[in-house]
């Protein structure tokens, strides 16, 4: 089992890995950033990755840090590393990262400095 989930890990990075990756704005490709947590994933979920795909070249699922997430007792359900991997298994995400902030912002707003667009 975890053999196979390393052959995901490769698509999740950090904010200033993929700052380089995707290149300073203006580029040849969209890219878009689809923000939650993510922590049981559901049709809703995939939905909306496949929708913001359609829009796009290049898609990054962005997920929640364990510890800013203050939804309910025993959250999340599934820790950041394996929510990270559940998403990197998605064909249609290019790219994850943990958003370590506080809010979600501050890693959208340096992003969409750079011409990465924002889905919610």
């Amino acid at each position: 089992m975890l053999q196979l989930l390393d052959h995901y890990r490769h698509k999740i990075k950090s904010p200033e890995e993929l700052r380089r990756i995707i290149g300073a704005h203006p580029r040849d490709k969209r890219v878009i950033m689809c923000h939650g947590v993510f922590d049981v994933v559901h049709p809703g979920h995939v939905r909306h990755l496949l929708y913001a795909k359609s829009k796009a070249d290049i898609l990054i699922a962005s997920i929640t840090a364990d510890h800013h997430i203050t939804k309910g007792a025993h959250r999340p359900h599934v820790p950041q590393d394996l929510r990270a991997v559940n998403l990197a298994a998605f064909e249609v995400v290019d790219y994850v990262i943990i958003d370590s902030n506080a809010k979600p912002l501050e890693n959208t707003d340096s992003f969409l400095a750079s011409g990465v667009h924002g889905v919610r």
